[in-house]
């Protein structure tokens, strides 16, 4: 069980790192694609020009990779519950909860068709794990057996 704990522990600091990166990306993405009308489909984005289609893509992939790690957190989160750990705040479950949903929930929201707008909410998102990822570290230390 201490293993998975430090999995556990281990993913808070790839998760705010992918996060932080999300975020950055994000930001340089909304204002490279400042010139880009407000309904422009991707085919308008990529014919701007290799750096908005590179960064639209890295931006993309961060958005993919940050979601995966939020699950893998889940998953040694659900295994250290079912072994008998819990955190030492119940908020803990809500701030995981945050981290495992906003990329997933930001993209339903987020209809790939006004470009920029999809750029904020999906930023927005990161915003809220990274936010969400402090705050479980925080709620989290107290874990054992109950």
């Amino acid at each position: 069980m201490n293993f998975v704990l430090s999995l556990h522990n281990l993913m808070f600091y790839i998760i705010l790192a992918l996060g932080a990166l999300t975020l950055i990306c994000g930001i340089v993405l909304f204002v490279i694609t400042r010139r880009v009308p407000v309904s422009a489909g991707e085919g308008e984005v990529d014919a701007l020009g290799g750096s908005v289609a590179s960064a639209r893509n890295i931006f993309r992939l961060l958005l993919y990779v940050t979601a995966g790690a939020g699950v893998l957190q889940a998953i040694f989160g659900g295994l250290l519950y079912l072994g008998g750990a819990r955190p030492g705040e119940g908020l803990h479950y809500v701030y995981g909860l945050i981290v495992l949903g906003a990329i997933p929930v930001a993209y339903v929201y987020s209809d790939q068709k006004q470009v920029r707008r999809d750029i904020i909410i999906l930023t927005i998102a990161a915003v809220a794990i990274v936010g969400a990822a402090f705050r479980a570290f925080a709620t989290g230390p107290g874990i054992g057996p109950h």
